[in-house]
């Protein structure tokens, strides 16, 4: 990685620089770009997906009126929209259960609708809307949302997360967004899913007492940004998934794993530093088929690993099982397209960074005696300086650009490059 820091510049200023450029240029080209934020994919078959329109409107601004809210949803099917107003902060782990009804809509006032430890269980219900809402850091073993058995619904414009890093484990979180036990015209769309070990996942069991009610699990997953994940990006069971104009970023595990005889369509998509990008045989099962991905016109960047797919089951898309119409956008656009119009309407973009330690796994500070030194490292190299950014390109073991961008330290990828750092 060739790293280039300005002379004499402070970092603070920098900060500054290297953010606000992002912005500007987000704001400016998705403007030119013109998205397209109508409902489309799975939710849209079928009757549609309304959620509570028609309803009247109810705000909630505190973790008592959201509770009291959840427990008076069940068994009801008179339409309702619901607005969170503010961060709302449950006590240790608060599971908001909203249970045999139908009709609502949830969703956030402006950019301010935010349920921190408050988690979101929705089952056995039809009609749903979720959207401009941030949800995160929910304690093992709830879910940031769960969809069990939910008929129709869409996730738009939501941002999921929760934290990754040290002394975080597979069990510190469990999932960000589960969709389970049959649940189909489900649409997730626009929505940035980052900083968690196990992001998505799509059908819960390999039992096959279980297949026949998740075999009916149908997800469209569009436009959306996975960034500093784990796993799960979703893993599949059974269903079917479509997936098309997603960044899949930063990802330490794998990106889509289809198990159990499940169909993945994935097109259009970037995938850009992802261990295992895509694999049908990553989970076997005795008895049961491993998954089917077909896949096109997806791009593969910085350092990625090679795809894994044994069978790619194409036949199995047609318009009856595809039964929507849809455009991709190339995939060259989606950096200027999918981050900046992402997550909460109007929160800023984020700055993905690279951090990398070397293979003693002490990483090179940005400091007088590293400046202008060449080094090859391995595996991980880095700016060990706390909250360090830098503006440079990054560059492989051939001397092709991989990508030009600003980099903190804190994130991690994997390969063998070039790396120089001038003070």
């Amino acid at each position: 990685m060739l790293l280039r820091i300005k002379k004499g510049l402070p970092m603070k200023k920098l900060h500054i620089l290297c953010v606000g450029f992002i912005s500007v240029m987000g704001l400016t080209v998705g403007a030119l770009a013109s998205p397209n934020f109508n409902m489309i994919g799975f939710a849209t078959v079928s009757g549609g997906t309304t959620g509570g329109a028609g309803g009247a409107t109810k705000t909630i601004s505190s973790i008592d009126q959201l509770v009291a809210w959840g427990a008076a949803r069940e068994k009801n099917t008179t339409p309702e929209i619901v607005q969170i107003s503010g961060k709302i902060t449950g006590g240790g782990t608060t599971l908001i259960t909203i249970k045999n009804g139908s009709n609502i809509t949830i969703m956030g006032v402006g950019t301010t609708g935010e349920l921190s430890g408050v988690g979101l269980n929705i089952r056995d219900y039809t009609n749903v809307i979720v959207k401009n809402l941030k949800i995160h850091e929910i304690p093992y073993p709830d879910d940031a949302l769960t969809l069990d058995n939910v008929q129709h619904a869409w996730v738009d414009h939501c941002e999921l997360y929760s934290k990754i890093g040290a002394g975080i484990t597979m069990d510190t979180y469990d999932g960000l967004l589960d969709i389970k036990k049959g649940s189909a015209f489900i649409t997730i769309s626009w929505c940035r899913l980052h900083d968690h070990m196990k992001c998505s996942l799509i059908g819960h069991t390999d039992n096959t007492g279980q297949q026949a009610e998740d075999g009916q699990i149908r997800v469209t997953y569009h436009h959306d940004w996975f960034y500093k994940t784990d796993g799960r990006n979703p893993s599949l069971r059974f269903g079917a998934v479509h997936m098309f104009n997603n960044i899949y970023e930063s990802i330490s595990d794998y990106g889509l794993a289809a198990r159990d005889g499940g169909h993945a369509k994935v097109e259009n998509c970037h995938y850009n530093n992802v261990v295992l990008p895509m694999s049908t045989d990553k989970f076997p099962v005795d008895g049961l088929p491993n998954g089917y991905i077909c896949q096109s016109g997806n791009t593969f960047t910085g350092t990625c690993g090679a795809n894994v797919i044994s069978q790619t089951g194409c036949d199995f898309w047609n318009s009856t099982t595809l039964p929507y119409s849809y455009s991709l956008d190339p995939v060259s656009s989606l950096e200027t397209i999918v981050k900046p119009n992402s997550g909460i309407p109007g929160s800023p973009v984020p700055v993905i960074t690279v951090s990398i330690d070397n293979e003693r796994n002490s990483a090179p500070a940005v400091s007088a005696t590293a400046s202008g030194k060449s080094m090859i490292v391995r595996t991980n190299v880095g700016l060990a300086a706390k909250n360090v950014l830098a503006n440079g390109e990054v560059f492989d073991i051939y001397g092709r650009k991989v990508s030009g961008s600003c980099f903190r330290s804190g994130f991690k990828t994997h390969g063998v490059f070039f790396v120089k750092i001038k003070n």
